[in-house]
């Protein structure tokens, strides 16, 4: 299949539920290659929650007193109380192609985790988190047969689970060590209907096929560990996984019945390492910038190369009281970042913008980020596509574990 041909087509006004339209011509690509790329897993799903995500997808190294945290469990050490989060994900249909392709928009959970907070000082962190992300459908322009239609749907990624354990030996410094386990599911189905005669006798049953499936599965793990080292104006915080092998198995079905197809291999998962760092001009202003790696290797093939992302953003919180206007308490976040993408020559540049509405007086947030992006190949200029993304963290706090405080 051909992925590289160029169109123009107006966006689709988007994100009504935060009544924000777009109206413009960009090309676009027929099938997202981030998504097709057997090399690759689909597209990355960031880990970082909504409130990082308005600040240009960074804050390693920006410490709250609440919250979990996937790319830096360490910081949870400092936390107050034990706490837990859950993200919402969408896109708008930024490839729609009635003619040929079309990537759909998506809805995700792509995280959930919890912060422990208990009597003793390490603090237990247990969280999911959807790693990649393929969905898309493909229909050719050329079909095989002329009394045939065929088309092809991908859906599934890879997903993660892990537990971080996060310790504060000294007040200005904490470390974490974790273990992810990852466990892939995908499936590609090829279903075809047939334009000819239903009552052919090359159609014998006079049916169309319901699915020809190609289902992967997954699974591996490794270790991680993370830092955080923070003053009263600044912070600094790195974190680091190994990479890993992952065991895939294949399997494929016909018409909802299980062939002798089936096989083995193993793909490899880059080591990555990420570092930030975080200044507060002001106790309610904070500045951050992070910096990531990932060591795909280019030897295993010719279309991928060793990826990284910048980012930096700001935050500005309410410095209201609890007795104040409920509109001095809302933070404001703004940011940019560029990423180099695994797939060979393959940029990204986003923008971002994100608020943080308190939920009581205990606590509790709910963060909002919006994130524009424009990738695409630099090599002959294949292909290019926008995206807005919206992303919703809520998180709660609670006193779960902790010693109850007796009235004397």
């Amino acid at each position: 299949m051909g992925f590289s041909s160029i169109r123009t087509l107006r966006i689709l006004p988007v994100l009504a539920a935060v009544s924000l339209c777009a109206v413009d011509r960009a090309p676009r690509a027929e099938t997202s290659p981030l998504s097709v790329l057997p090399e690759g897993f689909g597209v990355e799903v960031s880990g970082y929650n909504a409130r990082e995500r308005g600040m240009g997808e960074a804050g390693l190294a920006s410490v709250n007193r609440q919250g979990p945290s996937i790319p830096n469990p360490s910081k949870t050490a400092f936390n107050e109380k034990t706490s837990f989060s859950a993200t919402f994900d969408t896109d708008v249909d930024w490839l729609q192609d009635e003619d040929f392709s079309n990537r759909t928009t998506s809805f995700l959970i792509p995280d959930i985790a919890l912060n422990f907070k208990g009597r003793w000082p390490v603090n237990l962190g247990l969280f999911y988190h959807q790693r990649y992300h393929r969905n898309f459908s493909y229909t050719p322009a050329l079909q095989a047969s002329p009394t045939t239609i065929e088309s092809f749907t991908t859906e599934g990624g890879l997903y993660e689970l892990a537990a971080t354990l996060a310790y504060a030996p000294k007040p200005f410094l904490a470390l974490a060590l974790g273990y992810h386990f990852l466990i892939g599911r995908e499936r590609t189905i090829e279903p075809a209907s047939f334009t000819q005669n239903t009552n052919n006798e090359d159609l014998p049953n006079g049916e169309d096929l319901t699915g020809d499936t190609v289902s992967t599965r997954s699974s591996g793990g490794y270790p991680s560990l993370s830092a955080t080292f923070r003053q009263k104006t600044w912070s600094l915080a790195a974190m680091g996984t190994l990479g890993t092998t992952l065991d895939r198995t294949f399997q494929r079905t016909l018409t909802n019945l299980t062939s002798a197809e089936k096989r083995t291999d193993e793909r490899d998962l880059p080591w990555t390492v990420q570092a930030g760092v975080s200044y507060k001009p002001r106790i309610n202003q904070t500045l951050a910038a992070d910096i990531a790696y990932e060591s795909w290797d280019d030897s295993y093939s010719s279309v991928l190369n060793p990826a990284f992302r910048v980012g930096t953003g700001y935050e500005f919180q309410g410095p209201g009281g609890p007795y104040e206007p409920y509109f001095r308490k809302v933070a404001y976040r703004g940011g940019l970042g560029f990423e180099r993408l695994y797939l060979d020559e393959t940029d990204l540049y986003f923008l971002t913008f994100g608020t943080g509405l308190p939920l009581g007086r205990r606590g509790n947030l709910l963060d909002v980020a919006i994130k524009y992006g424009h990738r695409g190949s630099l090599e002959n200029n294949l292909w290019t596509e926008d995206f807005l993304k919206l992303s919703v963290t809520l998180t709660g706090v609670s006193v779960w574990g902790q010693p109850v405080r007796k009235r004397p």
